[in-house]
């Protein structure tokens, strides 16, 4: 069985690339062969950029495949040369919503903000995907993929934490208390969910999924699990967002909908309703949040990206110390100001009684 991946040296393509190996496929990898990554040497390589429809087109002449697991490029434009090459496809692309009414998880129906041009297209490429179902062309399954993170991953966030504590800093900004809450999924875990439908064609057939991990901690969180990876203390510096410009890195590419608008990053969460997937494919973490955490963290010490490089720059974190150093003690003027001001306070008590000894019984008839 011949299985061809469109975009397969991405981080979760030597998961995706190993397990159809273990299920009998022979993989033939397209991809623009711009950068080659040793996992993919062993398998046949087509060259074509899928951003486009006619090279893609041109690389596939006369070849067919049992599958086709679309992961990269641009999805609406990859139908019409996948057609007659391919009876069953696998698109992954993104997950793009509307800021949901008291912090629920999105699930698969939720509403998109189709004002945005990005967030409109992509729900115009699901729409042209699902379409070719219908139609008949393809039995089609699409997987909505998160932010990613673990090896190979493009601007991975973890490393503005690992970077701070090799370079010896104590701390690490964030916004509003680092309590957002965003689902992810480690690079394993997703390609794992990408298995699962291949494994079950009938049951995942026209269905669309969420991909995420079953635990989603919060921004701080994610940073004391670098730091006890690292075998490290950290601790974390709190800005509201208006004020915490070191701290805006953790919006990149998190709020697709607000890239490009002026003002901080959102800190509202971003949590995906992973029912469906669970139900009906059994998904389950493959790798355990620490264990993923731990294996990214040993990934990034071994593979340190290039201090000042063009990755470096996609995560969007300057890692200007000399002007954090400004900004926190600018904060704690403020909240040696603030301590100053008069203010009756808060008390904060138990709302129960806790008596020493019990009440006397009311006689009766009174």
């Amino acid at each position: 069985m011949d299985a061809l991946v469109i975009g397969g040296t991405g981080p979760t393509g030597p998961f995706i690339i190993e397990g159809l190996v273990a299920r009998g496929y022979t993989p033939v990898i397209l991809h623009r062969g711009t950068h080659e990554v040793d996992f993919a040497r062993p398998f046949e390589h087509l060259h074509a950029d899928p951003h486009f429809a006619e090279p893609v087109r041109e690389a596939l002449a006369g070849r067919t495949f049992d599958l086709v697991i679309a992961s990269y490029g641009r999805l609406r434009l990859l139908l019409d040369p996948l057609a007659d090459r391919t009876g069953r496809l696998i698109t992954i692309g993104g997950t793009v919503y509307r800021r949901t009414e008291l912090s629920r998880a999105a699930d698969e129906t939720a509403p998109r903000d189709l004002g945005h041009k990005l967030v409109a297209r992509v729900q115009e490429t699901e729409e042209a995907i699902l379409a070719r179902h219908a139609d008949g062309t393809f039995n089609v399954t699409h997987l909505r993929y998160p932010n990613l993170y673990g090896p190979r991953q493009l601007a991975p966030r973890e490393w503005s934490v690992v970077r701070r504590i090799l370079d010896g800093r104590t701390t690490v900004p964030v916004m509003d208390g680092g309590l957002t809450l965003e689902s992810r999924a480690y690079v394993e875990n997703a390609a794992h969910a990408v298995l699962l439908a291949v494994d079950r064609p009938e049951a995942a057939a026209g269905r669309v999924y969420h991909v995420a991990d079953e635990v989603t901690p919060t921004d701080g969180e994610r940073v004391h699990a670098v730091a006890r990876a690292m075998g490290a203390e950290i601790g974390l510096v709190s800005y509201p967002p208006e004020a915490g410009r070191p701290a805006h890195f953790w919006g990149g590419g998190r709020n697709l909908e607000s890239m490009g608008r002026p003002g901080p990053p959102p800190t509202h969460h971003k949590l995906l309703d992973t029912t469906r997937i669970r139900t009906e494919l059994g998904y389950r973490d493959p790798v355990g949040f620490e264990e993923a955490m731990a294996r990214t963290v040993a990934y990034y010490r071994t593979h340190p990206l290039e201090r000042g490089g063009d990755d470096e720059a996609r995560i969007g974190d300057p890692f200007d110390y000399e002007a954090e150093d400004r900004f926190m003690r600018e904060l704690s003027r403020f909240t040696a100001r603030t301590g100053s001001l008069t203010f009756d306070g808060v008390t904060l008590r138990h709302s129960y009684d806790h008596p020493k000894q019990a009440t006397p019984a009311p006689e009766r008839g009174r």
